[in-house]
């Protein structure tokens, strides 16, 4: 019996030695590691409104290929670099014309993190990528002072059904904490000082289009670039402009789509 390749040959059709070369392999385990995780209903149904105020869902979003990442309005540390690598990978997505693949950023904080919030932050940062909140209750976050006279002081309150969903599912930690002192002062108007904070993981995570986890990188956000004067400002930093690498060894933009080019199978 001829091979496929002896096949071709005598049929005139001779196969590139760099046909497989051009598919996307797994990623480097620098960058994170595969998985194969259908999505639990509750995370598919859990309710959300992106920052136009529309409803939305994760099972909305069947057959495209999703990003997903945790963030809040008010992080001080990690979200203003993710979000700033969230705006490069999907500026290289644009410039590929890539198709059925969504950038989400899932929010931590829906206490304080209402429409209005995530709007003006979206246009704070020049958003090209949704950003959703959880709609429903969200408890209040506070401190008894037990908690408070704890060695590492973390608060009850914050709980959101449908957030709750995501943090079951994915393993996030999110922990209400004791702001710094003196605490940090909202930078959207009216600018009050910050009761709280919260601490989480960061990372992203891939699913495919029928509502499958096949990626995830638990890694802090590696940036260089530029990000909101306002948001330097409120994270305390004497400079928006970053020429070397913040949070060494974590996720990079281009580590983030490899993932994604592995889910589609698609080169960007």
């Amino acid at each position: 019996m001829l091979s496929a390749c002896a096949a071709s040959i005598l049929m005139g059709v001779v196969p590139s030695a760099h046909a497989d070369m051009s598919m996307p392999m797994v990623p480097n385990s620098s960058v994170g590691k595969a998985v194969n995780k259908p999505l639990p209903n509750s995370v598919l149904s859990a309710q959300f409104i992106d920052a136009s105020g529309k409803p939305q869902t994760i099972a909305a979003q069947k057959g495209k290929t999703l990003l997903l990442v945790p963030y809040l309005t008010l992080c001080g540390d990690t979200c203003p670099f993710t979000t700033a690598n969230m705006i490069k990978v999907q500026t290289q997505l644009n410039a590929a014309h890539a198709r059925n693949v969504e950038l989400i950023g899932i929010d931590v904080d829906p206490y304080r993190d209402n429409q209005a919030r995530i709007a003006a932050y979206a246009k704070l940062i020049g958003a090209n990528f949704q950003l959703w909140t959880e709609t429903g209750k969200t408890t209040t976050p506070g401190f008894t002072k037990a908690e408070l006279s704890a060695k590492n002081p973390v608060g009850h309150g914050g709980i959101n059904a449908n957030l709750q969903a995501f943090r079951d599912f994915f393993g996030w930690g999110v922990q209400v904490i004791p702001q710094s002192n003196p605490p940090a002062t909202d930078w959207m108007a009216p600018y009050k000082p910050l009761s709280y904070d919260i601490n989480h993981d960061d990372g992203f995570y891939v699913i495919d289009g029928k509502g499958t986890e096949r990626f995830y990188s638990s890694g802090l956000p590696t940036f260089t670039g530029t990000i909101s004067k306002t948001l330097a400002t409120f994270m305390g930093s004497n400079t928006n402009v970053y020429t070397k690498p913040v949070y060494k060894d974590g996720w990079t933009p281009q580590g983030a789509i490899s993932a994604i080019e592995y889910v589609t199978n698609v080169m960007y």
